[in-house]
């Protein structure tokens, strides 16, 4: 019995201390990760750095994100706003109550709403409340709207109230951006941006405005394209690399909203005669960074 005993207990201290081993083995690595995680976290810290979104970030990226996502919870709300007026606009006891809340919309996070709003919008009357909030918002992203709204919106009713916002604006925000568009290869785009700086009355377009007096685009048609074209535009009529397939003609546009533009703007008339313009401009005095034989 006593060796059994003895046998037994030797069993048992070798089963405890083989228990204690890996009972350790196991601790003691996890304890040297938390400080290894310290340690780290320390270093981290001390080099400026704090966690932020699951991420190691310096103070002044964690503001800016901050101010981003302050940012998106203003233009959430006021899409929701509008979205509601909109809804209540539908109610004919408070439709001109309603109306007259869209109209007084200032709130700078209400741009993309309402871009978007007039871009989408099938009333043609709820669409112009919209443009008349827009010109609320003097901000540089408001501007931009009215803008593209000029240049770019098919309803020619958006376009002028875009316009007449655009008035109240300083010549600086809204000048240089359509004279811009004159330099693009977009037919439509250019004729706008025409009827825009005749309204607007700056003289400072007037030669931009006389390089696209007439324009021409070089019309491609491909072998067996049924028919289809493409076009690539030049105020001179630029050039063209084809392959032997394609076949190529000029069409020569006079635009005659560029024309509006330029007789309002001027008080004269020389017609489709560009020299002429051109000559008119020389003998008013022209800038010397202007140089007039190039355009001739």
């Amino acid at each position: 019995m006593n060796k059994t005993g003895g046998g037994m207990r030797f069993i048992y201290k070798a089963v405890f201390y083989t228990t204690a081993l890996s009972v350790g083995f196991m601790v003691v690595p996890n304890i040297g990760i938390s400080d290894s995680t310290s340690t780290h976290t320390q270093r981290m810290e001390s080099h400026g750095y704090h966690r932020y979104q699951g991420s190691w970030r310096t103070e002044q990226e964690i503001l800016l994100l901050k101010q981003a996502e302050v940012v998106t919870e203003k233009k959430v709300e006021a899409r929701q706003r509008l979205e509601r007026l909109r809804r209540d606009l539908e109610k004919s006891k408070s439709s001109e109550q309603v109306a007259e809340e869209i109209r007084r919309i200032e709130d700078p996070f209400s741009v993309l709403a309402l871009i978007s709003a007039i871009n989408t919008e099938s009333v043609a009357r709820v669409r112009l409340l919209y443009v008349e909030a827009l010109g609320n918002i003097d901000t540089g992203d408001g501007i931009r709207a009215l803008l593209s709204l000029v240049l770019n919106h098919p309803d020619s009713e958006v376009r002028w109230s875009a316009i007449e916002r655009l008035k109240q604006r300083q010549s600086i925000q809204v000048v240089p951006p359509l004279v811009a568009a004159l330099r693009g290869n977009d037919i439509y785009r250019i004729n706008r941006a025409a009827v825009a700086l005749k309204t607007l009355g700056d003289e400072s377009a007037v030669q931009p405005l006389m390089r696209v007096l007439i324009t021409q685009q070089v019309v491609t048609v491909a072998a067996g394209s049924g028919g289809k074209t493409s076009a690539t535009f030049s105020p001179t009529g630029g050039g063209l690399a084809l392959g032997s397939s394609q076949k190529t003609k000029v069409v020569v546009s006079q635009n005659a909203d560029v024309l509006e533009a330029l007789t309002t703007l001027t008080n004269k008339n020389f017609g489709w005669d560009q020299t002429s313009w051109y000559l008119w401009l020389r003998n008013q005095g022209v800038s010397q960074t202007v140089d007039i034989r190039r355009d001739l």
